[in-house]
């Protein structure tokens, strides 16, 4: 530990055994996860790009597939970077951080439990597709540049300032964002908004643990956040 404030736990030589196989099994249990949801969002997204002619608009139909294409390749990406990832050098220990960053990540999957809307007027429905295909897509770009350091849970490997990382310290959370906020706009309801809300103030909390473990293993990170905004060039 480095001190009781900052619980954070660095990997020793005397557990790289223990740890490789747990990090080997977390890599191919999750991996395997999220291949499987990519190629469900694949096949949905072929449905409903195969039947834009149909009744309903063709427009909409549309870009609904295309929207889930972004999601599908969002999580194959994921389901890829699982299985190429370096292993931690630091992270930080705790149920209360781990929690946070799942709540901060997947909180928002509850939608799915929510009846959608289908009385929304299409040019709204347009925006929420829209939203959520701009999102994915520039978390994929983020995670290009991320690469091997991708991580759910606050853990450090490698420290990323090339790409968008060079003026947001946390790009791939602000695509994450606006793909939410498409979603939620197919959800739009009170549960919806309160739901999300939990969701957006779990991932400012995985934000803080996650810089907290950035500063405690890379030096070079306090300058690098001197110089950078967290979520917004300008306004935070």
């Amino acid at each position: 530990m480095t001190s009781r404030a900052m619980p954070f736990v660095r990997r020793t030589r005397k557990r790289i055994f223990p740890v490789f196989w747990l990090d080997m099994g977390i890599r191919i249990l999750l991996g395997l996860v999220f291949a499987f949801a990519a190629g469900a969002y694949f096949r949905n997204a072929f449905l409903h790009l195969q039947h834009a002619g149909g009744a309903r608009s063709p427009l909409m139909q549309a870009a609904e597939g295309f929207s889930i294409l972004s999601v599908g390749l969002y999580t194959f990406m994921i389901a890829c970077l699982y299985a190429l990832r370096l292993r931690a050098v630091n992270k930080f220990a705790g149920l209360v951080p781990a929690i946070t960053a799942l709540g901060g990540g997947f909180l928002v999957c509850g939608l799915l439990f929510l009846p959608p809307r289908t009385d929304l007027p299409l040019a709204l429905s347009l925006t929420g597709t829209s939203l959520v295909f701009v999102g994915n897509i520039f978390a994929v770009r983020a995670l290009g540049y991320l690469g091997r350091s991708f991580s759910i849970l606050p853990e450090g490997r490698k420290l990323v300032t090339t790409g968008p990382y060079r003026r947001v310290r946390h790009p791939l959370y602000v695509a994450e964002a606006i793909s939410t906020l498409g979603v939620t706009i197919s959800f739009l309801s009170p549960p919806a908004v309160a739901l999300v809300a939990a969701q957006l103030l779990l991932q400012l909390g995985r934000v803080h643990y996650e810089e907290k473990v950035l500063r405690a293993t890379f030096p070079a990170y306090a300058k690098y956040s001197r110089r950078t905004a967290r979520l917004i060039p300008g306004l935070y």
